[in-house]
């Protein structure tokens, strides 16, 4: 089975694309065969907050699966939050995936990393304890039940928490070499735990579009990987060098267990329509 491409903007919703230029961006990501559009939790002043974000997506789109690409869920009410993650699955027709996280530190509601994740998991109990409640049930205005979990983070503990509580794992600033580790302590705790179920094995990677790719933005990127990951630079977790980096950095997470990839341009672009098709027609096809 190849692999299946996702298209976020990243922060390019901050500034460049504005809202109602979105829709018709995302009749592009559906036209060029990209299965789900995903949106970052803080999308500038022109946005609406995610949930809000994915309403809208909800109504103006029938065939994209999409999310928050990661909400940051921990410091929510839960009960509010659990009412709302649902509630989107079923207005969705079921396309809707929570992507969730307890945020870095420039986005964390709970400064705690422990409170945080303790927070996160009660959502996660509650989301889960649902499951099943509503098994076969629906409503004519759509399907009951809960969404899909997909939660960020790269650390082992996140992976064990994905394997206790969620439904996919969806890590960023990770390298093919570190992704395959991970995935080895996922696969033994999914064993131990005893639980059939598929976990989806996903990543969101960053690329550099040809169109912008410059000296001056190389060293940006450095500088922005070294922040997060000290003594890597942008070539070791984003795909830095042309499309042609981009298949092999595809293939490595691809070699690795890797099936969904979230692609991210690291800047916005002159024209997204044309990067979007060119995307499709240089890159994503090679995987299919």
């Amino acid at each position: 089975m190849g692999l299946q491409f996702g298209f976020c903007f990243g922060t390019s919703l901050r500034h460049d694309v504005k809202r109602d230029h979105l829709w018709k961006l995302l009749e592009a990501v559906e036209q060029y065969g990209f299965d789900s559009f995903w949106f970052y939790n803080n999308n500038g002043d022109d946005m609406p907050p995610p949930l809000e974000l994915a309403r809208e997506v909800a109504r103006r789109t029938s065939a994209l699966v999409f999310g928050p690409h990661v909400l940051v869920a921990a410091g929510l009410e839960p009960s509010a939050v659990v009412r709302e993650l649902t509630d989107l699955y079923r207005r969705s027709n079921g396309r809707f995936v929570a992507q969730l996280g307890i945020g870095g530190p420039r986005e964390a509601l709970i400064r705690d990393p422990a409170e945080a994740a303790a927070a996160l998991e009660d959502i996660l109990r509650r989301l889960r304890r649902l499951v099943g409640e509503s098994a076969g049930e629906s409503s004519g205005s759509g399907p009951a039940g809960v969404p899909p979990v997909w939660l960020g983070g790269g650390r082992e503990r996140t992976v064990r928490r994905v394997t206790a509580l969620a439904d996919g794992w969806v890590p960023a600033f990770i390298t093919p070499a570190e992704y395959r580790r991970r995935l080895k302590v996922l696969d033994e705790e999914q064993q131990r735990l005893g639980r059939t179920e598929h976990i989806t094995r996903a990543v969101q990677l960053v690329y550099v579009p040809p169109a912008i790719d410059t000296p001056e933005l190389r060293r940006e990127l450095d500088a922005e990987v070294s922040a997060h990951k000290q003594g890597c630079t942008s070539r070791d977790v984003y795909a830095v060098g042309g499309d042609r980096a981009l298949r092999e950095r595809l293939a490595e997470f691809a070699d690795v267990g890797v099936e969904h990839v979230i692609l991210v341009p690291a800047r916005a672009v002159p024209d997204w329509e044309t990067e979007i098709a060119r995307l499709h027609h240089t890159v994503t096809t090679s995987f299919g």
